[in-house]
C-alpha cells in the first residue's frame, strides 16, 4: 500500500524538477482577486496561475447537510426507488484488476448524475470491492480507486463532488463466495449506496 502511494509521489516530482526556475521566486496573491500568480523575473518568461485561492464557505455545507438531515426517508427511499424501477444498475462490475469505465458503466453513471442532479438533497456513498485475489491491503486499494474513478466523473458537475462519500471494502464483503470466475467477476464492483 505504502508503495503505491510513495511511487505516483516520486514520479510527479521528478517530472517537476524542470520547473525549479520558475518556482524560486515566491508565490504571492494579486490584488483585489482570489488568483495565486508565480512570476518569473527572466528574460522570455511567462506569468501564471497557479491556482485560484478557495472561495468556499462553511455555512453552504451546513445547509446542505440541514436538507439532507430534515428529508423524511419515506422521500429518499421513494425516489431512489423511481430510480431502480429506471432499469439504473446499483452495482458497476469491473475487469480483472482494472479501474477503467467501461462504456456501457459510462452510461449508467450518467443516469445516476441526472438523478442526483433532480434530488439535491440526497447524498451518496461510493463503495469499491475487489475480489479474494491479492493481499488485503492490495485490494483495499484497488476498491477505492475503482470508486474514485466513478467518483471523478461526478467530479465533473458542480456541487455533486461534495455529497458523495468514497469507501473501500476491498475483499471484505464479497457478493459471492465461490472462488472461480464467476465469483470473482461478481466481487469486482463499485456499488451506489443514496442516503
Amino acid at each position: 500500500m505504502k508503495m503505491i502511494i510513495i511511487l505516483p509521489l516520486v514520479v510527479s516530482l521528478s517530472a517537476c524538477s524542470t520547473l525549479d526556475k520558475v518556482f524560486k521566486s515566491k508565490p504571492k496573491l494579486k490584488p483585489n482577486t482570489n488568483k495565486v500568480i508565480i512570476e518569473d523575473k527572466s528574460e522570455g518568461a511567462i506569468n501564471a496561475v497557479v491556482r485560484e485561492q478557495s472561495t468556499f464557505e462553511w455555512s453552504e455545507s451546513n445547509e446542505l447537510s440541514a436538507k439532507v438531515a430534515t428529508m423524511p426517508e419515506s422521500a429518499r427511499e421513494s425516489a431512489v426507488s423511481v430510480l431502480k424501477d429506471n432499469d439504473t444498475k446499483l452495482v458497476l462490475y469491473f475487469d480483472y484488476d482494472a479501474i477503467e469505465i467501461s462504456k456501457e458503466n459510462a452510461q449508467e453513471i450518467e443516469k445516476h448524475i441526472q438523478f442526483m442532479q433532480a434530488n439535491p438533497s440526497i447524498r451518496l456513498r461510493i463503495e469499491g470491492h475487489a475480489d479474494e485475489r491479492g493481499t488485503r491491503d492490495y485490494n483495499l486499494a484497488l476498491g477505492e480507486n475503482r470508486a474514485l474513478s466513478v467518483k471523478e466523473i461526478f467530479g465533473f458537475y458542480e456541487g455533486l463532488g461534495a455529497r458523495i462519500e468514497v469507501i473501500s471494502y476491498g475483499e471484505e464483503n464479497p457478493q459471492s463466495k465461490m472462488s472461480d470466475e464467476v465469483g470473482w467477476q461478481e466481487n469486482r464492483r463499485v456499488e451506489f449506496i443514496y442516503q
